[in-house]
């Protein structure tokens, strides 16, 4: 089991005067100085020796502020200093339930066992009912190991303390651990009116993430409400109404965020080019795409984003030109960025007088990726003969589709996507035969095998309903002849 990194715990402490006050404003002063101190002398075991000293001798009956010297040397990564504290502070009081939650820590992250830290955070639980921290820690051990239990421990902290925000602090514990499909569940749990400004921010980026854009934006236009001086706020509800096609939304929420923040972000440009793209202001949004190009020539996206709104003027030429520069420059260009190519050759075949050119020069693209992408060579492959379908070249995609046909009938641990590929090419060549060709006899088989993956195929239903009435009457035919 890989060590399971948790928050520090920290003792609460109620201000209750202005010497008790006073006295905690000192205590983190003093504390604030030895992990200082530390950090600047790692490999010194002396280091911050007499503010140590002097801490200790102040604090020496106070076992949570024993507890908050260990977790000082537990951040700076010195485990056994870490223990040393925490046993001082349970000599001082058997009872201090930070003390078995910061040996608990140790033992997670620098012995890499999550059993024994779940047995020290289920004493803490059991000694100090009301420490929120032990539950929490001992939920997150078992939250892969055991999610009954690690449940029946957040159970038993909403039992002890009903005002705590659990599925708030369960959602930011799974949001750190990138499970963003269970911290979405226990953020939905939870009052959107208690939980706080972070949490509401991962609350929208946990939505965003599990391309729950619509939740992400009225998450986000709530966080604008609670919280107007987080800015965000509004990059998050920029970029989910691109997400969701609210494209004037989108200008305004990136004029509002360019307004606070200056217009020197490369990223919140890009998106404003896409805002305004969205609204079919191609110019302006080019000129955005090229100004975050100035800001940061690292990122070569835009090239792509400037290709998308020449092809949406209607100027392929550009888009072809722009495209073709984009999966040049950008080795980490994604299969997805070859498609778009390749579809805006596709764009020409149909009505162009280098009809035969430009499809040539699709079917290069797809290459491409098979060199490029080996492994998704039959994704590639479908995708040239469906694009030869489509743009209706008979002379091209029944060579093509038997090329993905050879690839996968008999292939013993196809995928369900390569299974889809397969069933796409039995329709379409069972299509071409039967309607282009009007041989019935030669598209049987291909509906035949059709069916065992799509038993309700409407073309395959209509197809078996001519071949059964092509079938009578050449038999009705036979007969009158004797």
């Amino acid at each position: 089991m890989k060590a399971i990194k948790y928050l520090i715990a920290g003792a609460l402490f109620a201000a209750v005067s202005t010497t008790a006050f006073a006295q905690e404003v000192s205590r983190d002063a003093q504390l604030e100085a030895i992990r200082n101190e530390i950090k600047a002398n790692p490999n010194d075991p002396n280091a911050a020796k007499d503010l140590v000293k002097a801490y200790t001798k102040e604090y020496k009956k106070d076992a949570d502020a024993l507890v908050l010297l260990g977790n000082v040397y537990f951040g700076a990564k010195q485990y056994t200093k870490a223990l040393e504290y925490a046993d001082m502070a349970l000599a001082r009081n058997k009872n201090c339930g930070n003390a078995f939650i910061l040996k608990g820590d140790v033992a997670a992250v620098s012995q890499d066992d999550g059993g024994e830290a779940a047995g020290w955070y289920q004493q803490a639980m059991t000694i100090d009912p009301k420490n929120p921290e032990g539950y929490m820690r001992y939920a997150n051990v078992y939250r892969k190991r055991s999610p009954e239990e690690s449940e029946r421990a957040l159970n038993e902290l909403r039992k002890n303390i009903p005002d705590f925000p659990v599925e708030a602090e369960a959602a930011h514990t799974f949001y750190g651990t990138g499970n963003y499909e269970k911290a979405f569940e226990h953020f939905a749990k939870a009052d959107k009116s208690k939980i706080n400004e972070d949490q509401l921010a991962e609350y929208a980026l946990t939505a965003m993430y599990i391309d729950k854009k619509d939740e992400a934006l009225e998450l986000a236009k709530y966080g604008i409400t609670k919280f107007p001086e987080n800015v965000s706020f509004i990059r998050l509800a920029l970029i989910n109404a691109i997400g969701t096609d609210k494209h004037a939304d989108a200008v305004a929420y990136a004029e509002d965020l360019i307004k606070r923040e200056g217009d020197k972000n490369a990223g919140d440009i890009t998106y404003y080019g896409q805002a305004l793209a969205g609204v079919k202001k191609y110019d302006e949004a080019i000129a955005q795409y090229q100004k975050a190009l100035q800001l940061d020539d690292k990122n070569l996206k835009p090239l792509e984003y400037i290709s998308e709104a020449y092809f949406g003027k209607g100027e392929t030429d550009k888009a072809l030109q722009y495209a073709n520069e984009y999966l040049e420059k950008d080795d980490n260009a994604r299969i997805s960025d070859y498609d778009k190519l390749a579809n805006i050759y596709m764009s020409l075949v149909k009505d162009s007088v280098d009809r035969q050119a430009n499809f040539n020069k699709a079917m290069a693209v797809y290459d491409k990726v098979v060199t490029k992408f080996p492994q998704r060579a039959t994704w590639a492959h479908s995708q040239k003969a469906t694009a030869a379908f489509i743009a209706e070249m008979e002379n091209e995609y029944p060579q093509l589709y038997k090329v993905v046909i050879d690839e996968l009938e008999n292939k013993s641990d196809r995928s369900a996507a390569e299974t889809q590929y397969l069933a796409s090419a039995y329709r379409s060549m069972g299509y071409h035969f039967w309607a282009s060709k009007n041989d019935l006899n030669a598209a049987l088989p291909y509906f035949e095998k059709l069916v065992k993956f799509s038993p309700d195929n409407s073309l395959a239903t209509k197809f078996f309903e001519a071949k059964k009435a092509y079938d009578e009457e050449m038999q009705n035919a036979a007969n009158a002849e004797e």
